[in-house]
């Protein structure tokens, strides 16, 4: 049973899941300084979870992290409302039974209480009519409507004793854009233009344009507002400066579990711009002794709000290559293909919430002497394990200055369809899990960040090798091998404190830090320990903008069987990305 149950161990290395709370899309406007590779939050977080590197580590395109100046809004000058009335103070007063307020579509309230105000004195004069019309005007520029304004009607009294105030709302003539040049103009359009219904709001106009300055395919915004051909009418100019809409770069590491080799070595590629309206394509290779992956992702907006639909396929075949099972041959294949959409309901410079639909096909297949299909693991059949999961997630990100909060909700439903495996042990194809992930990144000193990151999976039922959940390794608990414990629930936490020791605090970091997990099954044994710890210190290195260096040591603080003599049995990781591009 002993040999058994590690060979399915290895055996999962192609089809378990590693989690990483590396979520939520948004770039960031105002953060603390995170260190490179310690994306908050990095690119939407994807479907599919694999055991190819996660999205927080450098294999994958980091985002871009701009720290942009706010976009120039230069208010439009000679703005105020042409007076169709004197100026002359009457001290004169009238009897005014009623007062219309004529084009107004926001701030009734406000503008009522004015009115009404006026309106106790049953006496007043033309002057505090003129003050009403000014107090109005005030009132849209104080809430942002700067081209906005009231006036009084020639007519001022009627024979009814109603006097008639008149509000223009101002509005967006046009849209001026200059120096765009792959990127098609709409892309920038649409979204000013969510922003500039009328009336038109300072306030909302000058986020959209933080939102775009932020966009990861525009590097730079200048905006300004000019009057346009008639008062209470402007013409937005924009000029856009496209941000370099590739990137390409290798790297390697001793990530990958040491039965197909822990050393891995790649090469990856970004398109974030590929036919001009924001498509994005993304490709990967790696490889180690026992391990070739292929992944390939293409995503593309489908509306001004970031709604985005993406498909993604991942090829790994893997064989095991360590002494002892070398003899029988043991190789596996797998690939996942998914379809899925999101859709950010609220997007700010600061915060976003986002929810998103997937479906994914994730199949493996394992072989014994080569090319006999065997199976290792329960549920399987001949080798085969299939599952067709519809998720449902919820992204959510709060940041300031100081600090970023990210979390995380996901519902996996393993549904009877497309040849998902299903049978009567137990273990099958069908089956309910919800993944929740947690990330805290504090500034607790000028120069010094503290991350600290919880991760669960809990499921009530027995579940295939492609859906478990795998603790151990870089990316959950340090001082232990990758896909150290595998299995059906989980919950693991993570803190970690990054110190500058150089004068530029990304240059040169150290960084100790503290993991846990606790893991168990639902059906059958669980593993023996079930709960594992490491801690120890980690030297970030980034020598140069487009270089990222980085090496842990981790101590474990429980005691596992089966040590082996890898690098990552001792306890150390590296990892090594250079991004020329």
């Amino acid at each position: 049973m002993k040999v058994l149950y590690s060979i399915y161990k290895l055996i999962l290395i192609t089809s378990s899941t590693i989690f990483t709370l590396g979520i939520l899309s948004s770039r960031i406007l105002a953060q603390p300084n995170i260190p490179p590779g310690i994306n908050i939050p990095p690119d939407p977080p994807d479907p599919i979870e694999r055991t190819s590197p996660p999205e927080d580590e450098p294999s994958t395109i980091p985002p871009r992290t701009p720290e942009p100046q706010d976009p120039i809004l230069i208010p439009p000058e000679n703005q105020k409302i042409p007076k169709r009335e004197e100026e002359g103070v009457f001290k004169e007063t009238f009897s005014v039974k009623q007062i219309e307020i004529l084009g107004s579509t926001v701030l009734r309230k406000e503008i009522e209480e004015l009115k009404n105000k006026l309106l106790e004195k049953r006496q007043v004069s033309f002057e505090e009519l003129l003050q009403l019309r000014s107090d109005i005007t005030k009132l849209y520029i104080d809430n942002g409507y700067i081209n906005s304004g009231a006036f009084l009607l020639s007519q001022i009294i009627d024979t009814d004793g109603v006097v008639k105030i008149q509000v223009v709302e101002g509005e967006l003539e046009d849209i001026q854009l200059t120096g765009l040049k792959r990127l098609r103009a709409n892309y920038v359009r649409s979204r000013i233009k969510r922003a500039t219904t009328t009336p038109l709001n300072k306030n909302r106009l000058e986020r959209a344009l933080q939102l775009l300055q932020i966009d990861p395919l525009i590097s730079q915004v200048n905006a300004e507002l000019t009057a346009g051909s008639t008062p209470g009418k402007n013409i937005l100019k924009l000029i856009v400066k496209e941000a370099p809409a590739f990137h390409a770069g290798v790297f390697t590491r001793n990530s990958q579990s040491p039965s197909i080799g822990s050393l891995q070595a790649g090469i990856f590629a970004v398109h974030d711009n590929v036919l001009g309206f924001g498509d994005s394509l993304r490709g990967e290779y790696g490889i180690t002794e026992g391990l070739n992956l292929y992944d390939i992702n293409y995503t593309f907006p489908v509306n001004s709000k970031n709604g985005k639909i993406g498909f993604r396929f991942t090829n790994t075949d893997s064989r095991i290559i360590e002494d002892d099972f070398e003899d029988i041959d043991i190789r596996s294949e797998a690939q996942t293909y998914s379809l899925n959409f999101r859709q950010p309901l609220t997007l700010t410079p600061n915060s976003e919430f986002a929810l998103g639909l997937a479906l994914d096909l994730r199949r493996s297949q394992t072989f014994i002497l080569d090319d006999i299909p065997f199976s290792f693991s329960q549920g399987a059949e001949d080798g085969e394990s299939n599952v067709t999961v519809i998720r449902f997630s919820q992204d959510w990100v709060q940041r300031n200055t100081k600090t970023v909060l990210a979390a995380r909700s996901q519902f996996s439903f393993g549904i009877d369809a497309f040849d998902a495996t299903t049978n009567n042990s137990g273990t099958d194809g069908r089956f309910f899990s919800w993944l929740g992930q947690f990330q805290w990144v504090q500034q607790v000193t000028p120069r010094s960040i503290l991350v600290s990151r919880l991760n669960a999976q809990l499921t009530p039922d027995s579940l295939l090798s492609l859906e478990k959940f795998s603790a151990g390794g870089v990316n959950t608990v340090r001082g232990y091998r990758q896909n150290e414990l595998v299995t059906d629930n989980a919950v693991t936490g993570s803190v970690e404190l990054f110190i500058p020791l150089t004068p530029n605090s990304n240059e040169l970091r150290i960084a100790p830090f503290f993991d846990i997990a606790a893991v168990w099954n639902n059906r059958g044994s669980n593993p023996d320990p079930n709960i594992i710890a490491g801690t120890g210190v980690g030297l970030l290195w980034q020598p140069r903008p487009d270089l990222n260096l980085r090496l842990d040591y981790g101590l474990p603080l429980v005691s596992v069987e089966d040590r082996g003599n890898t690098l990552q049995d001792n306890g150390l990781y590296f990892s090594v990305q250079y991004q020329p591009f």
